[in-house]
């Protein structure tokens, strides 16, 4: 079955760790209609940003970006922003919604960074203690509030395909094979809580740089997917949605 439409994505590609080329990216074009990139970029320092921005200056198709925590490295997202989206093929989402249309097919795509906290029925809970910790569930709390805004204006205007796209993990289908000591530090269900009622046909997310590869159904009936640069064997992923709306995965 010839696809409606085919993504290409990645993450946790660290262009000042990894010798990553420019073809790295540019294998996309003629081989997708749009590429996603869902966070650590680098270390949000100028040089890597622009070091980034070099590598991707042959991408002729749409790019969708997220932040990840290394990106926030610097403590500057603003100025990031402004500088990646000096390509003009780049949208920068954080926390925002967004559509592309595709062949008469109008893709919705809805993004933020995340944060941590932990699975359910094991996640960081109430809001008794030390400050840090209360500043630490504050944060995803509000990571999802940005998150959930952006799923909103999706549900309103309601697109053809529907992407959710975030840096930590919604889902633990996605980090397994992670120590799981370290899953409140790789995500949160929080995120996948919103994801799951907004009914998307895709969840893409890095972060965890163990896991699982491939294509995953989690528990809610959501495609889910580590689209991680190490998780993926340091290649590109391509997802093929089909005229029924569900996605396959290439391997």
């Amino acid at each position: 079955m010839k696809p409606l439409l085919t993504i290409a994505a990645t993450s946790d590609i660290h262009v000042n760790k990894y010798p990553i080329q420019r073809d790295f990216f540019s294998q996309v074009n003629g081989k997708a209609d749009l590429l996603l990139i869902a966070g650590d970029m680098n270390d949000g320092i100028e040089e890597q940003i622009q070091h980034f921005l070099d590598l991707i200056s042959e991408v002729k198709i749409p790019i969708f970006i997220i932040f990840g925590n290394h990106d926030a490295n610097e403590n500057d997202l603003p100025k990031a922003r402004n500088l990646l989206v000096s390509n003009t093929y780049v949208t920068v989402l954080d926390g925002e919604y967004t559509e592309s249309r595709v062949k008469n097919i109008r893709v919705g795509i809805a993004g933020a960074k995340g944060f941590g906290g932990g699975f359910a029925p094991n996640e960081l809970r109430g809001n008794i203690g030390e400050q840090m910790m209360k500043d630490f569930r504050k944060e995803i709390d509000c990571e999802v509030e940005k998150l959930g805004s952006a799923l909103e204006k999706m549900a309103d205007s309601s697109p053809d395909i529907k992407i959710a796209m975030t840096h930590w993990a919604p889902f633990k289908e996605v980090i397994e094979g992670e120590h799981v000591e370290l899953y409140p530090f790789l995500g949160s269900s929080k995120l996948g809580d919103v994801i799951e009622q907004a009914k998307v046909h895709l969840a893409i997310s890095g972060h965890a740089h163990v896991g699982p590869s491939g294509l995953r159904m989690t528990s809610g009936g959501i495609f889910a997917s580590n689209v991680g640069y190490l998780v993926n064997k340091e290649k590109m992923i391509f997802f093929d949605f089909l005229s029924d709306k569900t996605v396959k995965r290439r391997d």
